[in-house]
């Protein structure tokens, strides 16, 4: 160490160690920084740092598992590729965590060694070390001479100054990207729920909004005048004296805004209008500013009033049960059939309607089509007309849909289908015979076909590949192998893709024991990208690459290990083709299949195999990236954590169904009200942006009454009976429940949502009986609430149905394993959440999203360090 280093400010009695480089917080902390664009400041420091010490060349690198050149001067005109880092000189320098001064690097053995030093790019050099604010080590900022130099404190001073320049130039950097990317988010929402934004200075009456608000109401930008009045003129002259009610009566009381209207654009075109808002920043002399949004309903609202029209005018019956076999909604045709009128049907119980029904075997079809979750179909009798008819029940989200279809018809039509498909039958036998002389040439076609079916049935990479090789191998070749530039060697997620070195991420032999031993052969084995054949050359140039017996040997001198080569040629070497993998003009992998079929047909149909192979790759890859998307959205609506009370334990779970990409509807929140825990647990109908949007509506509104001071009851009567204007949803469940900690009562009430579970400390779990209510979004109904008298230390556990439901099992039988999981069961909140996970197998998600809720008074910890059955 010089006298220079050891005067350094940076200046540690530790020499540093290579466990720095493989450190995960600096590794995270660097990756973060590599995603960012070249940017224009970190050059300008470079030059500048050449200029004032002096240097021909400097630059800034960044280091995580490769050396990566972020900015440079007077290096290369060109990008400089990643190198090593454990050839770098700069990864001395970050090891140190001080200023490394080298007069003459040849005579250093620190370095000296190194390969900038051997090739004499490199012989006079000072860095000085990237810190960030958290004291991560990120890289190091260097100057460097192809001469000796003695560097003085002056230099290592200045270096030091645009170091710290250097990390605040990339902080920035990140920064800005990060908020541009949140901000390109918020806007894709807007425009796939067909929103625009508005915002009201009530004081002056002036109204800006984005341009979809202004196109939702048929204004250019360059005419609109922002005023309130303006877009008044726009509203249905039937809807503006509604409009104008609500609008002032939300100015005069404050709170939020909700109304639906017609708006009358120029042409002469409607759009029904739904328009949502909250009054901020009000004082007692500003009336403050109306924040919102305007969102087109119309095809939803159009849709939901087609089908009413469409359903209510059938000529076949139909009707529509709860899950307490209730009817909900019936058309015209069922009120002939069970002979009363609508309003005495709605409500009533099925059973009650048609005497001997519920122990029929038509009422087993029922139950099991309500119990199974899957549709069914049977025949059945009217209750009053006698007449058979087609039964068609299928599970809704809130019961079964109940179709009636007069047999009578259907019989004739049955008849006329049967003479129909003996004819079609027929006629196929007769083309089965023209075909049969041309089904030898069309065998490679078929093969085609079922392989685009294949690929495409599943999601995963990895199991996209492993298909692409059951179809190649032994039937097309020897043994194939795919290689692709991964930055992991892996195939986890889409943006892995990088442009670094070839790897091997799928080898498979004709002959299955022999596998395993290609496999081990290439693991791990990187591959030349700018080779002239093979892999390397196709993915470069997208041109396939055919290796002919003569030359089968070139195929193992791809490979840079002589050990691999031998063992690689004990497989069998022949004549081999390699094609590019290759989707929506991007080249994603290569395949190569060993002693192919020689003709032309099998090479195109080799070359074609890879290319649908190749979309079914990438359209994996992209779901990857969707359902990450989708999940960081869900969790992101979610409350981070529950709010806190003395001597109460609360524990949540959220788990994303095994299947599909798109967002999920269940959620759960915790709101402190008056000393008391109110909590909400629901499921919103669908899946996607959309259901999320509405699930956050649903959460913020049900926060708000809860806030008001509402009861149970009272709050699931308020939103039932104006969830039109409230929410956009079709559909959603909900619980809610209001615990007060010194009464130890827990007051509850259910809109459709499936039963707490109560697990008392001193008997059997069991699930409380309270009579539900329907569904928000269905029609206006009463909530009835139950008092629950709780121990001190018992424990109550809240659900979705994705906890219980199974396709293929009765719901009865998935509530008795939960009820089954707290027996006797002597836990803290946050092992109870895990053993009902892992009990019922949702440790992994299942079909459909879960949602969990456990909570317990401090006595039920206390109870449960006394001893529990696991």
């Amino acid at each position: 160490m010089s006298d220079l280093e050891a005067r350094s400010p940076w200046h540690s009695s530790s020499t540093g160690s290579a466990t720095v480089l493989s450190e995960p917080n600096r590794l995270a902390a660097v990756r973060r920084l590599l995603r960012l664009r070249s940017p224009e400041g970190l050059e300008r420091l470079t030059s500048l740092a050449a200029l004032l010490l002096g240097a021909p060349r400097a630059q800034v690198s960044l280091i995580a598992e490769l050396q990566v050149v972020a900015a440079s001067t007077g290096i290369t005109p060109e990008p400089v590729d990643p190198t090593p880092a454990e050839d770098s000189l700069c990864r001395v320098t970050l090891e140190r965590g001080a200023p490394l001064a080298i007069e003459d690097a040849v005579t250093d053995e620190r370095v000296n060694g190194l390969s900038p030093v051997r090739n004499g790019t490199v012989v006079s050099y000072l860095g000085v070390p990237l810190v960030d604010r958290d004291g991560l080590v990120l890289g190091a900022l260097c100057v460097h001479d192809v001469q000796p130099r003695l560097w003085s404190s002056r230099d290592v001073g200045v270096l030091g100054e645009l170091a710290a320049s250097v990390v605040a130039e990339l902080e920035l950097l990140a920064v800005t990207e990060e908020l541009a990317s949140g901000a390109a988010r918020l806007d894709l929402t807007l425009t796939a729920a067909g929103a625009g934004a508005f915002d009201v200075d009530l004081d002056t009456g002036r109204l800006t909004g984005d341009d979809r608000l202004l196109d939702l109401f048929g204004y250019a930008a360059d005419e609109f005048d922002e005023q309130v009045d303006s877009v008044a003129t726009r509203v249905h002259p039937d809807d503006l004296e509604r409009v104008t009610a609500v609008l002032a009566g939300v100015v005069a009381e404050g709170g939020d805004l909700a109304v639906e209207c017609r708006v009358v654009r120029p042409d002469g075109t409607q759009r029904r209008v739904v328009a949502r808002g909250r009054i901020l920043e009000r004082t007692s002399t500003e009336r403050g500013r109306l924040l919102g949004v305007a969102q087109d309903s119309t095809e939803l609202l159009d849709s939901r009033d087609r089908l009413a029209r469409v359903l209510s005018t059938m000529s076949d019956a139909f009707f529509s049960l709860d899950r307490s076999w209730r009817i909900t909604w019936v058309n015209g045709e069922a009120e002939r059939i069970f002979g009363r009128p609508a309003d005495q049907l709605v409500g009533a119980l099925l059973w009650s309607l048609d005497p001997g029904l519920e122990e029929s075997d038509a009422g087993e079809r029922y139950r099991l089509a309500m119990a199974s979750g899957e549709a069914t179909t049977f025949e059945g009798h009217g209750p009053t007309t006698g007449t058979t008819y087609e039964v068609r029940a299928w599970p809704q989200e809130d019961g079964l849909g109940v179709y009636l279809l007069d047999m009578t018809e259907r019989r004739r039509a049955e008849q006329e289908r049967q003479t129909a498909y003996d004819e079609r039958e027929q006629a196929v036998v007769e083309r089965e015979r023209a075909y049969a002389a041309a089904e030898a040439a069309t065998t490679r076609l078929a093969l085609l076909a079922d392989a685009t079916t294949r690929l495409s049935a599943s999601l995963e990479p990895e199991q996209v590949l492993q298909t692409l090789a059951d179809i190649v191998v032994p039937a097309l070749g020897a043994w194939m192998v795919v290689v692709m530039r991964t930055e992991s060697g892996g195939l986890l997620r889409e943006d892995a893709l990088g442009e670094g070195p070839l790897s091997v991420v799928l080898a498979r032999h004709g002959r299955a024991e022999r596998t395993a031993e290609l496999t081990e052969i290439l693991a791990g084995m990187v591959l030349d990208p700018t080779d002239e054949r093979g892999p390397g050359a196709v993915l470069r140039t997208g041109r396939p690459d055919w290796i002919s017996s003569s030359e089968a040997q070139l195929l193992a001198d791809l490979i840079p290990d002589p050990d691999r080569q031998q063992r690689l040629e004990t497989l069998g070497l022949g004549p081999s083709l390699t094609v590019p993998m290759s989707s929506r003009g991007r080249r994603l992998a290569t395949l190569t299949v060993v002693a192919p079929q020689v003709d032309a047909v099998d090479h195109a149909l080799l070359a074609d195999l890879a290319g649908r192979a190749a979309v079914a790759l990438e359209n994996a890859l992209l779901y990857g990236d969707e359902r990450r998307t989708g999940l960081t959205l869900q969790r992101s609506l979610l409350p981070r954590e529950m709010p806190r009370m003395p001597d109460l334990e609360v524990a949540v779970r959220y788990l994303p169904g095994a299947t599909g990409a798109a967002v999920g509807g269940d959620w759960y929140q915790g709101i402190l009200v008056d000393g008391c825990l109110v909590i909400a647990i629901g499921d919103v109908m669908g899946h996607g942006m959309t259901s999320a949007a509405r699930m956050g509506q649903l959460r913020a509104i049900v926060a708000t009454l809860a806030l008001e001071g509402h009861g149970p009851g009272a709050l699931l009567d308020r939103l039932s009976a104006h969830a039109d204007e409230l929410l956009d949803l079709e559909l959603a469940t909900l619980l809610v429940a209001r615990y007060d900690p010194a009464a130890r009562t827990l007051v509850l009430a259910s809109a459709g949502h499936p039963p707490l579970l109560h697990a008392p400390i001193d008997r059997a779990p069991y699930f409380v009986d309270c009579d539900p209510g329907p569904p928000i979004g269905t029609f206006p109904g009463t909530y009835a609430e139950t008092l629950v008298q709780l121990g001190g230390a018992d424990t109550v556990v809240l659900y979705t149905d994705g906890l219980v439901e199974r396709r293929t099992e009765d719901l009865d039988r998935g509530l008795e394993r939960l009820r089954q999981a707290l027996a006797e069961l002597k836990l803290p909140p946050e092992a109870v959440a895990d053993h009902v996970l892992r009990t019922l197998g949702r440790t992994r998600g299942g079909d459909d999203d879960v949602a969990l809720l456990v909570f317990a008074h401090a006595a039920a910890t206390a109870a449960a360090e006394l001893g529990s059955r696991p």
